[in-house]
């Protein structure tokens, strides 16, 4: 089953903005700890607002702002704090990287523990992107426009925790066009840790509407030693191995034949890597074939290596009858695989989001729809409009994601699988009584707002409390069982049913 959550908290419910692009971390050690974070505007006293969750996505509540103009988090892989990566836009009109890492007890992130300008101090950085490793290991993976070259692709590479970083080029080639596509993404498992970026290697033009196409790769590189062998472990000279040649694209406007509606796309990019086997590692990629004739064709592929990135193999692609981009991968301990995205239905004038998963290796694929909304409500107020991203990741057997979304939630504007508010509202959710409220009862305008939600695929087993054996449990054991052999139902992640005697779903 899959749980939905607005992680807009209750004291929150006066606000009204757009809140978008969201990004998680979940502590490793203890998943019930999470923070979440979105851009903003007025409502908060910074434009990037953070939450807690201290029970599994549960409930959330504020966990102070920053001034940002991206951001990304991650846990510290011994469980004791969250870092979160930022990009500051500075009076001068340039940015710069900054980090910091706070606790569940500390209520926000602290001081700053990291500010970097760029190379040669240019302040012209974009998009940093951050993961963890084990021996206190921070990666930031970013785009470098201040580099005197097109080697944009880059990370910064930290083994205390964050507070010092080395700066690695990881686009060693150059991209022609100019520079590598914005998205810097990566993920580690152990020593072992992977980066993908695109390389723009020619400019095809524009569309109608002004949109950017170029010829691109998208390329890996490996690091076999945490980042101190300068990600130089694969392909020839260690330059990395190119996955694919797919079409690359930047929006430049809003409602056109390459966005998602209202969002804007570019260079989609996400990486996941098997927990357990450090050789399997997928690649989920954006392309746009014949955008710049006008098809409007916007399809997500994911590629699979099961050799440490040298030979990569197409697995799986998004329908091309709709536009799909903002991915986010996962792997779970069982191999499991998940993709998170987000689809544009042009006939419909409708985006959704979507989990899909596979067992046997995209052998065949279940796709739930996670939610559905109207393109038209609410209207944009800035860039991005839900996200430049969306973020899925994993803890044992569950996963992890978040996306940005409206929350009209009234049967018609948006509709939803499985969701609960925290924020006030009156009516139903999903039925056109539903109305969202500040705390005094007045309507509240439908708006933008983070959405949590978790999938666990363990099977459940039932511990008969009277001494007999476990029996596997599906949700079908449940059917037709009437109210007398149902006792006090729900309660975390146990169900208490009285069948002959008590037992327990775990």
């Amino acid at each position: 089953m899959i749980e939905i959550v607005d992680i807009i908290p209750n004291s929150d419910s006066a606000e009204t903005g757009q809140n978008s692009e969201p990004s998680l971390a979940v502590d490793p050690l203890d998943p019930s700890n999470m923070i979440a974070g979105a851009f903003a505007d007025s409502f908060y006293a910074n434009n990037t607002p953070y939450f807690l969750s201290t029970n599994g996505g549960a409930t959330w509540s504020d966990y102070g702002s920053l001034n940002t103009e991206d951001k990304s988090i991650a846990w510290t892989a011994d469980g004791s704090a969250a870092v979160t990566a930022t990009l500051t836009g500075l009076t001068n009109g340039g940015t710069e990287i900054t980090a910091y890492s706070g606790t569940t007890a500390s209520g926000s992130f602290g001081s700053r523990i990291l500010t970097y300008k760029g190379a040669h101090n240019s302040e012209n950085v974009d998009q940093p992107w951050i993961v963890t490793g084990p021996s206190n290991h921070v990666y930031i993976g970013y785009n470098d426009l201040g580099v005197t070259n097109t080697e944009t692709a880059s990370v910064l590479v930290s083994a205390n925790g964050g507070s010092t970083y080395t700066a690695v080029t990881l686009d060693r080639v150059g991209a022609p066009a100019g520079q590598d596509a914005p998205s810097v993404r990566s993920a580690v498992n152990g020593s072992t840790v992977y980066a993908v970026f695109t390389r723009w290697t020619s400019s095809l033009g524009t569309d109608s509407s002004g949109n950017d196409y170029f010829g691109a790769q998208v390329v890996v590189v490996r690091s076999d030693s945490g980042g101190a062998d300068d990600f130089a472990a694969l392909g020839t000279n260690g330059n990395g191995v190119t996955i694919a040649t797919p079409t690359s694209y930047f929006s430049n406007t809003d409602n056109s034949s390459l966005t998602l509606g209202q969002e804007r796309v570019s260079a989609d990019l996400a990486v996941a890597v098997d927990p357990n086997n450090a050789d399997h590692v997928i690649v989920a990629y954006g392309d746009a074939p014949n955008g710049q004739q006008g098809s409007g064709e916007l399809v997500l592929h994911v590629a699979e290596s099961t050799d440490g990135g040298q030979t990569w193999t197409a697995k799986f692609a998004t329908s091309s009858s709709v536009r799909s981009a903002l991915p986010g991968l996962a792997i779970l301990s069982d191999g499991e695989i998940g993709l998170l995205y987000a689809s544009y239905d042009p006939g419909t004038n409708e985006l959704s989001q979507h989990l899909l998963t596979t067992t046997n290796d995209f052998g065949s694929t279940t796709d739930a729809v996670l939610a559905t909304e109207s393109n038209a409500t609410p209207t944009a107020t800035f860039d991005p409009y839900v996200g430049d991203f969306y973020n899925l990741t994993s803890v044992g057997d569950t996963f992890y994601g978040i996306f940005s979304a409206s929350n009209a939630d009234n049967g018609s504007s948006a509709q939803f699988a499985d969701v609960s508010f925290q924020r006030d509202y009156t009516g139903t959710p999903g039925t056109s009584s539903f109305q969202l409220t500040n705390a005094n009862g007045s309507p509240v305008a439908f708006s933008v707002d983070p959405f949590f939600f978790s999938m666990n695929t363990a099977t459940p087993t039932w511990n008969q409390i009277d001494g007999g054996s476990p029996v596997a449990m599906t949700a079908g054991d449940f059917e037709g069982l009437g109210s007398a052999q149902l006792a006090a139902v729900y309660s975390g992640y146990g169900v208490y049913l009285y069948n002959g005697g008590w037992a327990k779903i775990d």
